[in-house]
């Protein structure tokens, strides 16, 4: 396992690994076909499915804000917009987009270490409730034990942001065993933004931006041909999962693989269904993302006057 981490390390492997996977999703579908199903996408479909990118990106923003001021850091709105789009950018070339931690970088507050362990929470949020949306699409379309696995997820995860406390406790007693107790204690100071209040508001923010991407798939997807309900619902939360496996840059290839095999139940054509899930990616990460990589290297972080300590 070390060995394999060790070479997974390389970004040069996950390079080869991100063409490698492309490629297999290109022989698949065929360019040509892919071709043919970019020639036909509807300008109206992709112009309602970008405007839908604006509301996306607010109820991120506006969660990411009101995780900040619960955790005590005083940010604005257009800093915390600013600091999420910076971040990713960074997350685009990362494993598991891990690089969206650069977040705390512009964040006035001095205390980096706190905010990065916010940005981690902020993650688990998604992933919380991607796993609750996934339940019904993995019992469906992949085997009843996989949902009954995501069901176990989503119920313990719960059971963390609404009592962290419990979990806040062990980490602290084992951090007091290690070298860097100190930082793991001011890291662990982040979950003093969970209580029963915030906590609801960051599950509803996360589920409402969710339900923006549930829509936009299907603009995407009438394009071609308007998808039933059950079709988006059963099968985009599946597909957005896989970006938790840091397996390609991006997740480049293993989207576009698990959009073409879950919406192939539906009879979607595979050049559609590949496409609808890079386009989707497009809007809502790529494209946030250069932008945030063209304009944040050009701006400095900003400090405060008189800097706080970093407190647990």
């Amino acid at each position: 396992m070390k060995a394999l981490r060790g070479v997974y390390a390389n970004r040069w492997v996950r390079y080869g690994l991100t063409l490698g996977l492309l490629a297999l999703v290109l022989l698949k579908v065929r360019p040509q076909q892919i071709a043919g199903a970019l020639s036909s996408v509807s300008p109206g479909a992709l112009a309602l499915g970008l405007a839908l990118t604006v509301p996306f990106l607010y109820l991120k923003a506006l969660r990411w804000r009101l995780m900040l001021e619960a955790a005590g850091i005083q940010a604005g709105f257009g800093e915390a917009l600013f600091s999420l789009v910076g971040g990713m950018g960074l997350a685009l070339v990362t494993p598991a987009r891990l690089g969206e931690v650069v977040r705390a970088a512009y964040v006035r507050d001095p205390r980096k270490i706190k905010i990065g362990a916010l940005v981690l929470i902020d993650k688990g949020f998604d992933v919380l409730v991607l796993a609750l949306l996934s339940v019904a699409g993995a019992w469906v379309l992949v085997s009843p034990a996989l949902g009954v696995v995501l069901a176990a997820a989503t119920a313990l995860g719960l059971v963390f942001v609404y009592r962290p406390q419990l979990p806040a406790r062990v980490l602290q007693g084992a951090a007091r065993r290690l070298p860097l107790a100190d930082q793991i204690a001011r890291a662990l100071g982040a979950l003093e933004s969970l209580n029963r209040r915030s906590t609801t508001i960051f599950l509803g923010l996360t589920a409402a931006s969710f339900a923006v991407v549930l829509v936009q798939f299907a603009v995407v997807l009438s394009s071609w041909k308007a998808p039933a309900a059950d079709v988006v619902f059963l099968t985009f939360p599946l597909v957005i999962l896989t970006n938790v496996l840091p397996v390609t840059v991006a997740g480049l290839g293993v989207r576009e693989g698990a959009a073409v095999l879950l919406l192939r139940h539906y009879g979607v054509p595979p050049a559609h269904a590949a496409l609808a899930a890079f386009l989707m990616f497009f809007m809502n990460t790529a494209l946030p993302g250069i932008a945030g990589a063209l304009l944040l290297p050009a701006a400095s972080p900003a400090r405060e006057t008189v800097p706080r300590p970093d407190r647990p």
